[in-house]
């Protein structure tokens, strides 16, 4: 049977003999409000109104037709399961409003019943006309047989709303059920084995202009929708069902996105999850079932990574680390390597953790150092691939973990000592986000001394105070002004205590009362100073400064010339990133993973103008009115020093530093909100 589509009767769909209405488990729960069923109410007593000679139009139903056995024919919905399930409701109530003890009203009620409600002299399983998605099954099932029903249910809310404008309309309920069959359709009917008719393009059609569907909801049809009911249903509660209480449905499209990263080795565009999953399942010849018990085993790792509960607490103690450091970017690496430990068992527990202990130092250092995290995604998009080659040319786990990290430049860089220290003791770290003065004065202390207070009771306290009294001045001197700005905020002048409000500007004698009775070490130790001044702050930041260095130590460094401005030739670089590629060319631009290969800075800019403007040709066009790119772009060959034609009325500037090339690259993007996703190549 070919696809078959056209008008009919909404009644004439659903009084057809032994059909049965299956909403997938993959669509939404039956969720009309109010408003739209009393609406849908109006529109039917218009009917009524206009003394029927006018119907109601309810729109497109789409559905697969699939025959089972003993003739049933079942009909899987794709596109009208809401205005069904309303019909079938208003047809239950107007089947409840009648009265039974007159004989007509009776007759129409076990009509109405044995027509549209159930399949008269079927198998118990295919009774029921409408088979609602799991969620409403059972406040449904109740509903039809008159049993206690879930009162919160929608299926019973909308129900018992249609019961009260029935009782409560100027028509009576054999005119309302009259109207009922004047309202019309278009259907669309899907033969489930026509390989031309593709439910799932025409359920992603359909749903463009709708309701948005998140990456989760598109990725579970795509799984779930080319099975039969049953396999659909057995997959649902095996897997789907258990995902869904590992993590919400805005976590789902997150998980799955790092899930791809991880599969994939590089990140796909946050609008283009669906499709490049599509891609991913085919390539690699997955069935539903297959990716279903994959998508289950990784989600599994994702929880923990949320909500720090492996149930092993040295490991739960280093995902707390990396959460208050709210590095989410690491997460498709870690996926990879907890299934390493958890699942294929190929490192041990001990390597597990000295690998977060790595990645630990490796982001904090980073942060310390106010390194921009843009290089951070491709980092831990490739780490997986890049540390099993180190490991299958003879590396141990950590060996190639550390060679890898180790051998970033650029923006990618693993801070080396003495730019760690530099900027531990230098930085502003009371105004840093995410609270990294208290996440670090909290593990310093954590790593002296054992009992300490819970993080969430304790907050940063300024030793020289925020704002300097006359005491204050006096005890700093002459150059008091000058110590309290360079100083005031940086981590020699911070400590951690449950009572910062009672100390506020006190001077640093009366502090050290207070701080002598402190259950903090870290506070305690403020006691052995005499005097706080500039010196003391200096002597303390070196002081804390050797802690840190044990908390997040620098691994084995094979690498000793690497640095923020020596660049790898062959390593890919963001166009985000600040590095100068002065003496430096070209080799490769890629642009969404999709590599070309050039020469030339020019040939750079002429390759990455060419795709904008292919991209979105009025966007580029309007760019000869940006007053940032006066220089680099004109509608006239003569505009410009050195032009190169792009298209009619439409030149670029080519005669421009590497540089300067790189940051028109980077302005271009911008405008099209794509720096993201474009990196290059070099060499010497």
């Amino acid at each position: 049977m070919r696809m078959q589509a056209g008008p009919m009767k909404l009644l004439a769909l659903l009084k057809e003999n032994k059909s049965i209405f299956n909403i997938p488990v993959y669509q939404r729960n039956y969720e009309w409000n109010k408003d739209q069923v009393e609406q849908f109410f109006r529109d039917i007593e218009g009917i009524i109104r206009d003394d029927y000679n006018n119907g109601h139009f309810l729109g497109t139903i789409v559905f697969v037709s699939n025959e089972k056995q003993e003739l049933m024919m079942e009909r899987i919905i794709i596109d009208g399961q809401q205005r069904i399930t309303t019909t079938v409701l208003l047809l239950k109530a107007i089947h409840d409003s009648l009265d039974e003890s007159n004989n007509e009203e009776k007759n129409l009620k076990e009509e109405i019943y044995e027509t549209y409600i159930i399949n008269k002299y079927v198998d118990e399983k295919y009774k029921l006309k409408l088979k609602p998605v799991e969620e409403d099954m059972k406040a449904y099932v109740d509903l039809i047989e008159s049993n206690q029903t879930d009162e919160d249910s929608k299926i019973y809310t909308n129900y018992k709303l249609l019961m009260d404008l029935i009782s409560n309309s100027d028509y009576n309920v054999q005119q309302i059920y009259k109207a009922l069959s004047y309202v019309q359709i278009v259907y669309i009917s899907l033969d489930k084995n026509s390989g031309a008719e593709n439910p799932q393009l025409i359920f992603e059609s359909l749903n463009s202009t709708g309701l948005s569907l998140t990456e989760a909801d598109l990725i579970r049809n795509f799984i779930l929708m080319g099975l039969e009911y049953d396999d659909q249903v057995e997959l649902y509660r095996k897997y789907w069902i258990n995902i869904e209480k590992l993590l919400t449905n805005a976590r789902i499209s997150e998980f799955v996105r790092d899930y791809l990263t991880m599969k994939i080795g590089y990140v796909p565009n946050r609008n283009k999850v669906y499709v490049t999953f599509k891609k991913y399942y085919f390539k690699n010849n997955y069935n539903s079932k297959d990716i279903l018990i994959d998508l289950l085993r990784y989600t599994k790792y994702y929880h923990w990574f949320i909500n720090l509960e492996t149930g092993i607490d040295d490991i739960d103690e280093w995902l707390w680390r990396l959460e208050n450091m709210k590095s989410t970017v690491v997460y498709p690496y870690l996926l990879e390597l907890f299934d390493d430990y958890f699942e294929k068992k190929i490192i041990t527990k001990n390597e597990l953790l000295e690998t977060m202990n790595i990645i630990n130092s490796y982001l904090y250092r980073r942060t310390i150092c106010n390194i921009p995290t843009n290089a951070l995604n491709k980092v831990f998009a490739s780490m997986a691939k890049s540390v099993s080659d180190l490991r299958n040319r003879g590396k141990s786990h950590i060996e190639a973990v550390t060679d890898y990290l180790m051998s970033k430049s650029g923006s990618a860089i693993f801070p080396r000592n003495e730019q760690f220290k530099k900027s531990f003791i230098e930085l502003d770290i009371y105004n840093r986000r995410n609270k990294l003065a208290l996440f670090t004065l909290y593990n310093i202390e954590k790593y002296q001394h054992k009992e300490i207070v819970e993080l969430d009771q304790l907050t940063v306290e300024h030793i020289m105070p925020k704002t300097l009294t006359p005491k204050w001045y006096i005890d700093l001197g002459r150059d008091g002004d000058e110590v309290h700005k360079l100083y005031k905020d940086t981590i020699g002048n911070l400590t951690i205590t449950k009572y910062n409000s009672e100390m506020s500007n006190k001077s640093f004698e009366d502090k050290k009362d207070i701080y002598m009775n402190s259950n903090i070490k870290l506070t305690r130790d403020l006691t052995n100073f005499e005097k706080w001044d500039k010196d003391s702050i200096i002597s303390r930041a070196n002081s804390l400064f050797k802690i840190a260095n044990k908390i997040w130590p620098l691994p084995v460094d094979n690498f000793i010339n690497v640095s923020q401005e020596n660049l790898i030739p062959g390593e890919e670089y963001s166009i985000l990133d600040n590095i100068d590629v002065t003496g430096y060319k070209p080799t490769a631009l890629i642009i969404d993973n999709e590599k070309i290969f050039i020469s030339s800075w020019k040939e750079m800019l002429i390759e990455m103008s060419k795709f904008l403007l292919e991209f979105d040709r009025e966007l580029f066009y309007s760019l000869l009115d940006n007053k940032n790119f006066k220089k680099l772009i004109s509608n006239d060959a003569n505009g410009v020093r050195k032009a190169e034609q792009l298209a009619k009325d439409l030149y670029i500037e080519t005669n421009l530093s590497a540089n300067d090339i790189l940051n028109y690259v980077r302005l271009l993007n911008k405008e099209y909100d794509m720096e993201e996703f474009v990196d290059f190549t070099i060499r010497y």
